[in-house]
């Protein structure tokens, strides 16, 4: 997507799968609100395409929310001439639906004028969540909510069996929801990463961390003499112990890859994101320490198999 010639962020390739939850992060202008537009269909990307499933239903929540009518009472205003909701494969009488919004029997027919800030708020939530759609897309949706308005937000999203797109700068709430994370970072970077925001902030200052390892690495070979040439040393046939390492390394890469896959897959199925979304992050960094065990038996193999070719 381009902004008065600049670009805002290129060759950006997200999925939205049912389930997932999908924290966006980073600066104003940098281009969260614009991706934001091409999901809905009120912008079209400046280059590739915008595929929207043919069952999708997108729901919109931006900053001002619903306005509500003072001379209603809760119920009345909820209702919408309905007494049933539908929530996901759920069909829900009314007064059952507002329950979950921390709403007793006796403060359903109570006047919206006579409601408290919290309690109006959760009476928001429980309209713009009624209006259905498999789909939500959220922009700050944490401002101005108390903390108990805040936690039903965050229970109800987390039992949406749908897929949410949540636009905010409170780090907290999305390690609480979030089971992937876009991050727009300036200079037309976008980062996706699956995980909370935590996950995310750790991931990068790992990538960082080893970029400048690596830049220092150049900059002392460069700045180095040149190592004088040792003599070379007698090459020597692996031991009886090293030959059983050889043997057993391949199979422990199968099985390493293997068991990435089998978490990859769990990751990626939405049922998973519905009932287990919690150990999101306790897998990816799973998936991380076996990656780096693979790299390490890669290396070792490397190693044996080479001194194993040179002393035959």
């Amino acid at each position: 997507a381009q902004v008065g010639g600049r670009w805002l962020f290129r060759g950006l390739d997200l999925t939205f799968a049912p389930g997932t939850r999908v924290g966006i992060t980073g600066r104003n202008g940098l281009g969260k609100t614009t991706l934001v537009r091409m999901l809905l269909g009120e912008q079209a990307p400046t280059e590739g395409e915008v595929r929207i499933g043919a069952l999708t239903r997108f729901n919109y929540i931006d900053q001002s929310r619903l306005q509500v009518d003072d001379s209603k009472t809760l119920l009345e205003e909820v209702a919408d001439g309905s007494e049933w909701v539908q929530w996901g494969e759920s069909r829900l009488s009314l007064r059952g639906y507002l329950k979950r919004f921390l709403f007793p029997d006796d403060r359903i027919t109570t006047r919206v004028d006579r409601l408290s800030g919290g309690e109006r708020s959760r009476l928001v939530l429980a309209k713009v969540l009624k209006r259905g759609g498999n789909f939500l897309v959220l922009d700050e949706p944490t401002n101005d909510l108390d903390l108990p308005t805040l936690r039903v937000l965050e229970e109800a999203l987390a039992a949406f069996p749908g897929c949410v797109v949540a636009v905010s700068h409170d780090r907290y709430f999305l390690n609480r929801i979030a089971t992937e994370i876009v991050a727009f970072e300036g200079g037309g970077r976008v980062t996706h990463s699956v995980g909370n925001y935590d996950y995310h902030l750790e991931k990068r200052e790992r990538a960082r961390a080893a970029a400048a390892a690596m830049d220092e690495a150049r900059s002392a070979a460069s700045s180095a003499p040149p190592a004088p040439v040792a003599p070379s040393a007698p090459r020597r046939r692996l031991s009886f112990k090293e030959q059983r390492e050889l043997e057993s390394i391949e199979p422990a890469i199968a099985a390493a890859e293997a068991e990435v896959a089998t978490l990859e897959a769990r990751l990626a199925d939405p049922e998973f994101h519905r009932t287990g979304g919690a150990q999101t992050p306790e897998i990816v960094a799973g998936i991380d320490r076996l990656r780096a065990e693979i790299h390490r038996l890669f290396a070792r193999w490397e190693e044996l198999e080479e001194r194993r070719q040179n002393a035959g």
